[in-house]
């Protein structure tokens, strides 16, 4: 197979960011009391261990042991990294419930995916539906999923961030909502204590899969804590549980203290109207798996989940391995995957164009892990004898080559190490030695063919890590969609979990999930991934290299680089290199640890619009040695360091919304000069023509003192060297003092020259002359939209859209706005 070049290294932080696994709702309940038509909780009690029973006499049955207590008015659970726990009420509840409660953790997340709290209703012990609330390090997840037994087989129905900010000190209120039996309808909603409840369901899903609960059972509350979150506690109160159509009481508000009369000040005039922004673009990501309902046509090949080199693949008959029916189906074919979980590799060769989809409506998983029940107690370890799968550990993406010094720090020394366990679901952390084996973790003894674990399996499902791929494409215009992918041992030599090694791929509806390295890789060209969920794999979600004409499009790329290799050579959300004419458009880039979106090493005529990148631990979006890009209409908030441009020019930046927990923007100029003299004119590595127009830019009273920055590594250059031409923009500061200057930029020998105001630093440089700088509340509300009056009266003098950028984000050129035209992508 051709040989991808490998990617560039940036300057880059380390923060932690790790995998989020959350707490499996497994555990078994009491033996049912009558269905309890309201259930209420104020916690009016103090419990040393345990929650205790409610006023009314329900017991909470809790897996938290000495770390649950009521306190203070509330139910605590206190956590280490890496553990969970449940609190079941013992009682079932009515079938079409609303389940509400006030949320939040002790101290905030400032590194790794946070505290998970969810609230679970139908639960049968082993299965039920989650609302399930996230505290990262940039504000608050939730999402909505159908729990089946194990994370394994949880389906996640639907994902958004509703708040994009969130402080400590903070409360969340979380409203859930289960109803109806043929097609169970699922809500949920959540919002910052005091402030309106939303008039609208965040989140609605409609289940209507065999596999729906359709009746009443009991509800849970889980806790869990990132393994790279520090030790935290979350708190729960006010619990309310009450059957659909009837209204939970408020809690009592504590009184507002009475304000002193202030003199009526003279009216403002009224603003005009703000401009409405464009309607939201859908919800990214994948259907749920299982969700799917492609056409089957005449003549389809059939599959079910075998395993063996067996059948003729018709629907009666169908062949019984998913690798068997690639190499037997003629080409053209479309092939259908019956329901179940696909242990195995599927290689489809040159010459064959295949379509590989799930059977309409039917859970379609490759999972390249198997079940381990063969356990020894040994001490205070388990062992599983005669362990015989072993993966190569080296970290290069060339084959016999080990660089592993350049991809894995003290963070993790064993990132590169591609074995993963689980035990109900939650992941393992693998350690170096037999002797280091605790509980919560897991070591590989390939000399003694052992597998050595140090939590309890006894009566739970344990898997492991069995096979290094899932999907290689060699077969150009073949089609994958709608199903899922998850726990391949990938090594990084083989690039990717789902590879699309030739011309003219297509990847939709597709959940690729918990890989060991990358999740998703392709070179050549033409390439179409929509509807993607990439998340939790342990290097990066998506990797290119090499391709022109690449669209990726209403995709969830998310809380990738679990293991915490370095940032730099690669890590992250998606790294993008040698790529030409590539669309990047209505995606959600969260949490991953590293950059969200990185450009690398000769990349050209890029777009990057309206997408929601959120939460990344360095970049949000980064342009290196790169030329010709257009970034507008996106939603760039609570990264690290917002836009990062480092030797790259010809870049149109307009009308987005950037800020950023360090800096909002930052330009870098380095030694680095073009080596290809073929590409000396087109991308010649150098600063220049960087527009910036209409976008609101937001500093961070708590960041950088340099939230806006030009920086040359060598100490050369002045700012006016870099080709910046910026105006037309609003810009936040908390005060005229924090941070405490407006910009910082380029001086040559004696490094920066920080300019405190917008004026002097316009006076100085010639940018911002038509700017405005607001002072005060922030400009971007926790939703990521701008606030009402900045929209109407921006106190900037405003650009006219250019017809390119117009077009890249599909308005009509010369309108004049500031930020964003379209809503968040959720």
């Amino acid at each position: 197979m051709p040989s991808p070049r490998r990617f560039r290294a940036p300057r880059a932080l380390a923060l932690l960011v790790a995998g989020l696994m959350t707490t499996s709702l497994a555990l078994a309940t009491s033996a049912p009391a009558a269905a309890a038509t309201d259930v209420s909780d104020d916690f009016s009690r103090s419990v040393s261990q345990g929650w205790g029973k409610t006023a009314s006499g329900l017991t909470w049955t809790s897996s938290a042991g000495s770390s649950g207590s009521v306190v203070d008015g509330s139910g605590r659970v206190s956590h280490t990294p890496g553990t969970g726990a449940t609190q079941t009420l013992s009682s079932t509840i009515d079938r079409d419930t609303v389940f509400s409660a006030l949320l939040w953790p002790e101290k905030a997340t400032a590194a790794g995916n946070g505290a998970t709290i969810s609230l679970g209703l139908r639960s049968d012990g082993g299965r039920s539906y989650q609302a399930r609330v996230r505290f990262g390090t940039s504000g608050v997840n939730l999402w909505m999923s159908r729990f089946d037994g194990s994370t394994a087989k949880e389906t996640v129905l639907t994902s958004t961030k509703p708040i994009a900010a969130f402080r400590e000190g903070q409360r969340i209120r979380a409203e859930f909502s289960v109803t109806g039996d043929t097609a169970v309808s699922i809500k949920a909603r959540i919002w910052i204590d005091g402030t309106p409840k939303p008039a609208e369901w965040q989140q609605v899903h409609e289940d209507r899969s065999a596999e729906r609960l359709a009746q009443a059972g009991s509800a849970v509350v889980a806790t869990h804590l990132s393994s790279a979150s520090a030790a935290n506690a979350v708190r729960i109160d006010d619990v309310r549980i009450v059957t659909a159509g009837t209204t939970a009481p408020a809690p009592t508000p504590a009184p507002a203290p009475t304000p002193a009369p202030a003199p009526a000040p003279a009216p403002a005039p009224a603003p005009a109207p703000a401009p409405a922004p464009a309607p939201a673009q859908g919800t990214a990501g994948s259907l749920p798996v299982g969700s799917a309902s492609y056409p089957v046509p005449a003549g389809a090949v059939y599959v079910v989940p075998k395993g063996k080199n067996a059948g003729s693949g018709t629907l009666a008959d169908p062949y019984q391995s998913a690798a068997h029916a690639a190499a037997k189906a003629p080409n053209g074919s479309t092939i259908v995957l019956r329901g179940g979980t696909y242990r195995e590799y599927v290689y489809v060769g040159f010459n064959r164009k295949l379509t590989i989809q799930a059977y309409p409506g039917e859970a379609v998983w490759f999972d390249g892990s198997s079940p381990v029940t063969n356990w020894t107690k040994s001490g205070s370890t388990w062992v599983s004898t005669g362990w015989n799968h072993k993966f190569d550990r080296r970290i290069s993406f060339n084959a016999n080559l080990d660089e592993t010094s350049r991809f894995v720090d003290s963070r993790n020394p064993y990132a590169g190490y591609p074995e993963q366990v689980w035990i109900n679901g939650a992941a393992l952390r693998q350690v170096g030695s037999a002797s280091a084996v605790t509980s919560g973790t897991f070591f590989v003894d390939e000399a003694g063919k052992r597998l050595i674990i140090g939590s309890d399996p006894s009566g739970k499902r344990v898997e492991a890590t069995t096979l290094a791929q899932a999907i290689k494409v060699q077969g150009k215009g073949t089609v994958l969609r709608g199903f899922g992918v998850q726990r391949y041992a990938t090594t990084l030599n083989l690039m990717g979990t789902v590879t699309a090694e030739v011309d003219g791929i297509t990847l939709e509806n597709m959940v690729v999930r918990d890989n060991a390295t990358v999740g998703v890789y392709t070179w050549n060209d033409n390439q179409t991934f929509r509807k993607l969920t990439l998340t939790g794999n342990g290097m990066l979600g998506l990797g290119a290299n090499g391709t022109d004409n690449l669209k990726i499009t209403e995709s969830v790329i998310s809380g990738n680089n679990t293991q915490m290799f370095k940032p730099a050579p690669v890590s992250g959300g998606l790294k993008l290199s040698h790529v030409q004419n590539v669309d990047v458009s209505r995606n959600v880039i969260s949490d991953n640890d590293s950059a969200g979106l990185w450009f690398d090493v000769n990349s050209y005529d890029l777009r990057i619009t309206r997408n929601r990148v959120t939460g990344n631990s360095t970049s949000g979006v980064q342009l290196e040695i790169s030329e010709k890009a257009i970034v507008a209409d996106n939603y760039i908030a609570g990264n690290h360091t917002g836009l990062h441009i480092n030797n790259t020019g010809n870049v149109k930046v307009w009308n987005n919304t950037i800020d950023g927990t360090s800096r909002a923007l930052s330009f870098a100029k380095d030694s680095r000069t073009q080596s290809d003299g073929a590409l000396a004119t087109k991308i010649p590595w150098l600063m220049r023509n960087l527009q910036f127009r209409n976008n609101v830019i937001s500093y961070s009273p708590k960041g950088s003192n340099c939230a806006y920055l030009t920086q040359d590594y060598q100490q050369k250059a002045l700012g006016s060297a870099f080709g910046i031409s910026s105006d037309s923009n609003v810009f936040y500061r908390q005060s005229a003092t924090a941070p405490a200057n407006f910009a910082c930029w380029a001086n040559g020998t004696a490094g920066t020259r920080s300019f405190k105001t917008l004026e002097s630093f316009s006076s100085f440089t010639g940018n911002e002359k038509n700017s405005a700088e607001w002072l005060g509340s922030p400009v971007i509300n926790s939703d990521l939209t701008v606030r009402g009056d900045v929209l109407s009266a921006p106190r900037a003098g405003l650009a006219g859209l250019p017809a390119d950028v117009a077009a890249a984000i599909g308005v009509a050129a010369g309108q004049k706005r500031i930020g964003p035209f379209s809503a968040p992508t959720k």
